[in-house]
């Protein structure tokens, strides 16, 4: 019993009990709606950010050179079998793309698991990456991100 207002000077009964259960109840209500509104922000910045970025992060394109045997002097060179190219048909492709004549280059678009794949198996996107060599030709490589 409050003491304060008639209803429960003439019952007897506590009015305040029901304030509580409903205080209790928006309470709960209010906290579900934070967390499910924080959880629809973090939802919503998530998909924005792969909407800009791509699935696999930025764009990137494998651009390969073809270079003279001159430019050849104390580098490593890796030899390429017809395996490699159809293991990694974005190499093939840019390969194929760029012919055999000195000077010319081609650039394909490639995934960023299809950058880690070719990084892992020649080297491509690091600092001092390997010439490739195929058919008696060899190609400098660059990764270029967009």
């Amino acid at each position: 019993m409050c003491g304060i207002c008639p209803v429960c000077a003439e019952t007897g009964e506590d009015c305040m009990e029901p304030d509580i259960k409903r205080l209790i109840i928006i309470g709960i209500i209010a906290f579900i709606g934070v967390v499910v509104l924080v959880a629809a922000v973090v939802f919503g910045f998530t998909t924005l950010v792969t909407l800009v970025t791509g699935i696999d992060g930025l764009p990137q394109e494998l651009t390969v050179e073809v270079v003279g045997v001159e430019d050849l002097q104390n580098t490593s060179v890796v030899h390429l079998t017809d395996r490699d190219l159809q293991q990694h048909p974005v190499l093939a492709t840019a390969i194929r793309a760029a012919g055999s004549d000195p000077g010319v280059s081609a650039s394909v678009p490639m995934t960023g698991v299809e950058c880690l794949a070719l990084t892992e198996s020649f080297g491509v996107h690091t600092a001092n990456a390997p010439y490739l060599e195929y058919d008696g030709v060899s190609y400098s490589t660059r990764v270029l991100l967009h």
